[in-house]
């Protein structure tokens, strides 16, 4: 029984973290803020705050940790031939299709305020841009209600002639749980992943590119010496 518990337990905190809300919400007019929310956990992206400087000792070690680190050989990858790079865009496109159904189906925008206000020197080019503006909505709008789940949708158009330009402002804040988020992660990554082990597979003899050694101070006085 205990055993059983413990996996119930196991199995109850995974139910809820799959169940907890991400969410990030944009605003936007005079300043830019993004925010995000982690269940009820709140992060502000922007505007970033200052960072203090870091001590001389720690921005020398971080330094040279760097350095260390780029120091080192790398395995990279081989140059993909023209047929690789045609079926990685094949495998890209195909998956970004998946993932976007997925995403469409499960991603709520809530809140969607947008207001846009039209401005300029000249009245006419004003009210033109102002209609193209209204045309661009009425058609844009019943596709995206049509994708996405938009409960409360609040765009506004006006025009204002006293303006010298176009200026907006508004909110836009867009929901995912974590396990609607796994799963579209997962429909992007497997395709991606079996093709690259296919990739890796098929070059899986070739050798890593060698660095070119540098010759040290020593032994470009000593050449020079001999040639001498």
């Amino acid at each position: 029984m205990t055993a059983l518990k413990v996996i119930g337990i196991i199995l109850l905190i995974l139910l809820l973290i799959a169940s907890v809300r991400v969410r990030a919400l944009a605003r936007f007019g005079e300043k830019t803020e993004l925010t995000l929310f982690v269940g009820p956990f709140r992060m502000t992206l922007l505007p970033e705050k200052e960072k203090k400087p870091a001590p001389d000792g720690r921005k020398k070690a971080a330094e040279e940790k760097k350095t260390e680190e780029t120091g080192k050989k790398r395995w990279k990858l081989p140059k993909l031939t023209r047929a690789e790079k045609k079926d990685l865009i094949r495998v890209a496109f195909a998956a970004l299709r998946a993932t976007a159904r997925r995403a469409c189906k499960r991603l709520c925008i809530n809140p969607f305020e947008i207001l846009v206000v039209f401005g300029g020197e000249d009245p006419a080019d004003i009210a033109q841009r102002y209609g193209y503006a209204n045309a661009l909505m009425w058609g844009v709008m019943p596709q995206l209600e049509d994708l996405f789940r938009i409960p409360d949708p609040s765009l506004h158009l006006r025009m204002d002639y006293s303006s010298e330009k176009t200026h907006a402002e508004g909110a836009v804040g867009l929901s995912l749980r974590i396990r609607d988020g796994l799963h579209i992660a997962l429909a992007l990554l497997i395709p991606m992943l079996k093709w690259y082990l296919r990739y890796k597979k098929a070059h899986k003899n070739d050798a890593p590119a060698e660095k070119p050694t540098e010759s040290t101070p020593q032994n470009s006085e000593h050449g020079e010496k001999l040639t001498a």
